[in-house]
C-alpha cells in the first residue's frame, strides 16, 4: 500500500490555475532582455558595505514607461525576487541562485573582482533564464524589480503579506508536511509514469556529465593561470637584459611588450574560463536539482494520490465485509476478541455492526471526495511538470549556446591577438634588422668616400 496521504491533497505546489495562466502567458508576445553587470561597492569604509549590480532592461512592454532603462540591486534584492517567485510558483522549477556563502570556489576579498564577477555573470543567467520562462517573464513583482525607484519600499511591505500566508497554513501544516514526507520516503509509486522517469535518467546523467566537465575545465583554468604567471616571469626577465645589453635595446624592449600582452592575453582567458564558463557549469547543476526537485514535489502528488486510493479501498473492502457478516463468525480474531469485549459490555452486536457499516460509509465518501482532488492534483501536477520540463530544455539549450559561444569567441580573440602581438614583433624585428643594415652599410660607406678626394688632390702638390 502508498505512503501515508498528505493532508492537504487540493495543492499546495501546484496551484489549480497554473495551466490556465501558463495558456495566457504563452500568448503575450513581447521582448524582454535583462543584462547584470558593473558590479560597484557601496558605502565603501562603512560597516554596511555592499556591492550592487547594474540591472539593464530592454523590452516593448506596454507595462514600462521607458524601452530601455537600468537600475542597481544588490544581491539581497535578487534573493527576495527569488524567494516571492518561489513562494507563488512552486509549481515551476524556478531558477536558482547562486548560493551566498558558497566559499568552494569563492576565493578571496568579498569586495574584489574575482568575487564580483563571478556573481554579477551568475545573477546575469539567473535573470535570462526568468526572461525565457513564459509564467516568470510577466509576473509583477519581476516588471517592478527590474523598474520600480523604490524597491526597499516593496521589500518593506511584501514579507508581511508572505508572513500572513504561513500563518494561514497553521502550525501544524510544518509537522504535517515533515510527517508526510518521512512516511513518504520510504514509500514507492504504485504506477511510475516513464515519461518522468527517463527525465529523471536523463537530469542524472547530464548531472554527472557537467560535473567531469566541471572538473576538467578547472584545471584548463590552472593551466591558463600557470601560463600567464610564466609569460609574465619571462617577460621580466628580458627586462632586466635591457639595461646590461645597451646594444640590442630596441629588440629586447619590444620583446618584453610582446610577452606581457601574451601574459595579459592568458589572463582575460583564464578569467572568462573560471568566472564565466566554469560558474555557467555550477548554475546549470543548480538548475537541474530544482527539476530534480521539481520530478519529486509531482511523485508527492502521485504517492497522495495512490495512497488516498488505498485507503478508499480499504475501507470498501471493510465495509463490504461487515455488510455481509453476521455475529462474530468469519471476522478472524480481531473480530473474535471484539465480539467477546461486547458480551461483556453488554453491547447488541448486530447494532454495533451496523454503526461501524456507517462510520465507514462515511469515511469512504469523504475519502472518494478527498481522491478526486488527489487525482485532479496529480493530473495537474503531470501536465504542468511536461510544460516544465520543455521549458528547462529549451533554456538550457539557449543557455549553452550562449556559454560556449562565449567561451569560443574569447578563445579566438585571445589566439587572434596572439597571433597579432607577434606578428607585430616580427614585423618590428624585421624593420629593425633592415635598419642595421642600413646603418652598418653607411658606417662602411663613409671612410672610402672621405678617402677619394685626398688621394686625389695629393698629385697637385
Amino acid at each position: 500500500m502508498g505512503g501515508r496521504p498528505s493532508r492537504e491533497t487540493t495543492t499546495r505546489r501546484f496551484k489549480p490555475d497554473i495551466l490556465e495562466y501558463r495558456a495566457k502567458m504563452e500568448d503575450l508576445d513581447g521582448q524582454l532582455v535583462v543584462i547584470v553587470g558593473e558590479p560597484q561597492k557601496e558605502n565603501d569604509g562603512t560597516k554596511d558595505a555592499f556591492v550592487s549590480y547594474l540591472v539593464t532592461t530592454k523590452s516593448d512592454y506596454q507595462s514600462f514607461n521607458k524601452r530601455e532603462f537600468s537600475v542597481r540591486r544588490r544581491f539581497t534584492d535578487f534573493q527576495f525576487l527569488y524567494r516571492i517567485l518561489a513562494n507563488v510558483w512552486g509549481g515551476c522549477a524556478v531558477p536558482p541562485l547562486p548560493d551566498k556563502h558558497n566559499m568552494e570556489y569563492v576565493r578571496g576579498d568579498r569586495f574584489g573582482p574575482d568575487f564580483t564577477n563571478r556573481r554579477s555573470y551568475s545573477l546575469n543567467r539567473f535573470m535570462k533564464r526568468l526572461t525565457l520562462h513564459p509564467l516568470l517573464r510577466r509576473q509583477p513583482i519581476l516588471l517592478e524589480f527590474l523598474e520600480s525607484p523604490d524597491w526597499n519600499a516593496t521589500m518593506k511591505t511584501r514579507p508581511k503579506a508572505m508572513t500572513m500566508t504561513d500563518q494561514n497554513a497553521g502550525s501544524g501544516g510544518l509537522l504535517d508536511s515533515i510527517a508526510d514526507t518521512f512516511l513518504n520516503t520510504f514509500s514507492k509509486v504504485h504506477k511510475p509514469d516513464k515519461r518522468f522517469i527517463e527525465v529523471k535518467e536523463k537530469a542524472n546523467k547530464l548531472d554527472e556529465d557537467l560535473g567531469n566537465v566541471e572538473k576538467v575545465t578547472a584545471r584548463v583554468a590552472r593551466r591558463q593561470g600557470d601560463l600567464e604567471a610564466d609569460y609574465s616571469d619571462l617577460a621580466q626577465q628580458f627586462q632586466k637584459l635591457v639595461t646590461l645589453e645597451s646594444g640590442v635595446e630596441q629588440p629586447l624592449t619590444a620583446f618584453h611588450a610582446s610577452l606581457e600582452e601574451t601574459s595579459q592575453g592568458f589572463r582575460f582567458l583564464k578569467e572568462h574560463t573560471d568566472q564565466n564558463y566554469l560558474g555557467s557549469l555550477r548554475d546549470m547543476e543548480a538548475y537541474i536539482l530544482a527539476v530534480k526537485a521539481l520530478l519529486k514535489a509531482r511523485e508527492q502528488k502521485q504517492l497522495d494520490f495512490e495512497g488516498l486510493t488505498d485507503y478508499l479501498n480499504k475501507a470498501a473492502y471493510e465495509r463490504d465485509q461487515l455488510a455481509s457478516q453476521h455475529g462474530s463468525s468469519g471476522l478472524g480474531a480481531s473480530g473474535f476478541l471484539r465480539a467477546k469485549l461486547e458480551d461483556v459490555r453488554g453491547v447488541d452486536h448486530e447494532q454495533s455492526r451496523r454503526d461501524r457499516v456507517r462510520k465507514l460509509e462515511l469515511e469512504i465518501e469523504r475519502l472518494q471526495l478527498n481522491v478526486e482532488e488527489a487525482k485532479k492534483a496529480s493530473e495537474t501536477a503531470d501536465e504542468s511538470t511536461v510544460k516544465e520540463i520543455a521549458d528547462f530544455e529549451r533554456i538550457k539549450a539557449v543557455e549553452f549556446k550562449d556559454t560556449l559561444g562565449d567561451l569560443a569567441d574569447t578563445h579566438i580573440a585571445f589566439f587572434k591577438g596572439t597571433i597579432d602581438t607577434w606578428e607585430k614583433f616580427v614585423d618590428d624585428m624585421e624593420k629593425w634588422e633592415n635598419e642595421a643594415k642600413e646603418r652598418s652599410e653607411v658606417a662602411k660607406a663613409k671612410p672610402m668616400s672621405s678617402a677619394g678626394p685626398r688621394s686625389r688632390e695629393l698629385p697637385t702638390r
